[in-house]
């Protein structure tokens, strides 16, 4: 099955995309409503990007940002934290990562570097290093203890970003295992996951 951003955006790939948004878009509003320490709105991201590839991971990413800006508009500012965990996610899918416990740790750690990268840039350069939200606490604690802005800014994404991060793949991972194998053959990124290919040959 031939892959790439020219073959990736089948129908049944575009169709995981709003399915992909309302799970992140769901998870975003729980945290900010909440006020949770940490953001579990990725989970619809990284479900997509692991049986729809990178590229419509990315989209899904975008997309799930777009939404939640309209609701929130701090969230526009985070689009591309979104778009760099779809398109990692997508090639880790591609690479096999999820198909075993030690690549999905890996994974984990891996998207959380990212995402807290990318985050922190956005946070101090846009927002000053407050975006009023729940980890806005931690990074306060960090500042109060004598950490640098950049500092205490990064640390916080990482730190509440690994929790976030794990129950966003495994969610994501939850999800797809419910998937039928015949589903599953039907998208590029599928085949790894399919469970009994001797009943679908």
């Amino acid at each position: 099955m031939k892959r790439g951003i020219r073959y990736d955006f089948s129908l049944l790939a575009l169709l995981l995309i709003p399915v992909g948004v309302s799970l992140s878009v769901v998870g975003y509003q729980l945290s900010t409503i909440l006020k949770f320490p940490i953001f579990i709105d990725q989970i619809g991201t990284v479900f997509v990007s692991m049986i729809g590839g990178p590229w419509v991971g990315l989209v899904t990413g975008l997309m799930g940002n777009v939404v939640n800006g309209m609701l929130n508009p701090v969230s526009f500012a985070y689009a591309f934290t979104s778009m760099s965990i779809g398109l990692v996610s997508g090639f880790l899918s591609r690479w096999k990562w999820y198909t075993n416990i030690i690549g999905t740790i890996a994974a984990c750690l891996v998207l959380n570097v990212i995402s807290a990268t990318v985050s922190a840039m956005v946070t101090i350069f846009v927002f000053g290093g407050v975006t009023g939200a729940g980890t806005d606490l931690v990074t306060a604690a960090f500042l109060a203890a004598g950490s640098a802005m950049v500092q205490s800014v990064l640390s916080t994404n990482l730190l509440t970003g690994m929790a976030a991060m794990i129950i966003d793949v495994g969610v994501s991972w939850i999800i797809l295992r419910r998937l039928p194998d015949r589903f599953l053959v039907k998208l590029n990124y599928g085949m790894p996951y399919v469970r009994n290919r001797k009943a679908i040959a």
